[in-house]
C-alpha cells in the first residue's frame, strides 16, 4: 500500500466488525504485552500507523505510558502526520520505544527497510515491528485441570494462512512465506534484508495468532 493510498483509506475501516473480530483483539493484547516486556513505565512510545488506536489508548488510560502517535492518514487524527519512509517532522532519538504493528507489509518491500532503519534512528532503546506470516504453524496445548483426577486436554492445530503464490495487490505487497517468481520471503530472508542494518534481537510468532511475527531491535548501548 502506497503513503497515498494509506491515506485515502476511510476512518470506519478500522472499527468495522469484520476489522476487529476475535483475533483482532488476541493480537492487540500481545503487541501491548511485548510493550510491557521491553517499555519501563517513564518511557515514552511512539506508535507507527494508529489504526484504530486501542494500543495507544490503553497504554496511556491504563498503563501510564507517554504515547504519540504517527500515520499518513489525517483522518485517523495521529498525534504527527508523516510518512515513516521519508520522515520530515520525526526526529533522531526522541522517543524510547517506537511501536510498528502490522504496518510495514502495506508497502513495497525496500520501502520497509528504509522504514526499519529510521525507526532505529529515532527510537533511544527498541523498535517493536509484527508483519504477517503465512507460513503453516503447528500448535500443541496442554491443560491442567480439576480438584479430583487430573484431566489432560491437548490441542495440536495446523494451518496455512494463505497460498504460497496468493496475487497480492494494493492491501499487502509482502508477507513471511510469500512466493513469487524474483523471490521468496522466507523467515530468514526477512532476517536478513530487512534488518539488514540494524540490530536484531529476536523474533517469535505468537501461539494465540501465529499469523503475526513479530521482531525486536535494540538500538543504542
Amino acid at each position: 500500500m502506497s503513503s497515498e493510498h494509506e491515506a485515502r483509506i476511510d476512518k470506519s475501516h478500522y472499527f468495522d466488525a469484520r476489522y476487529l473480530k476475535r483475533e483482532r483483539m488476541y493480537s492487540f493484547v500481545e503487541q501491548i504485552e511485548l510493550i510491557k516486556q521491553c517499555a519501563a513505565r517513564d518511557d515514552s512510545l511512539l506508535e507507527i500507523g494508529k489504526g484504530n488506536g486501542f494500543v495507544a489508548d490503553f497504554c496511556t488510560r491504563y498503563l501510564g505510558y507517554q504515547v504519540q502517535t504517527v500515520d499518513v492518514n489525517v483522518d485517523l487524527q495521529p498525534d504527527i502526520v508523516d510518512d515513516i519512509t521519508a520522515p520530515r517532522k520525526l526526529k533522531e532519538k526522541s522517543a524510547d520505544v517506537v511501536v510498528c504493528y502490522e504496518v510495514l507489509e502495506h508497502m513495497p518491500f525496500e520501502k520497509s527497510i528504509r522504514a526499519v532503519e529510521h525507526m532505529a534512528r529515532i527510537a533511544r532503546k527498541y523498535v517493536l515491528i509484527s508483519v504477517p506470516d503465512m507460513r503453516y504453524f503447528i500448535s500443541g496445548r496442554f491443560t491442567v485441570f480439576g480438584s479430583g483426577p487430573i484431566f489432560l486436554q491437548k490441542l495440536i492445530s495446523t494451518r496455512r494462512f494463505r497460498r504460497a503464490r496468493k496475487k497480492f495487490g494494493d492491501d499487502h505487497h509482502w508477507e513471511i512465506g510469500l512466493k513469487t517468481d524474483t523471490v521468496t520471503y522466507s523467515a530468514d530472508y526477512v532476517r536478513r534484508t530487512l534488518f539488514q542494518n540494524v540490530r536484531l534481537l529476536r523474533d517469535y510468532r505468537d501461539i494465540a495468532v501465529p499469523w503475526h511475527h513479530y521482531f525486536v531491535v535494540k538500538t543504542g548501548t
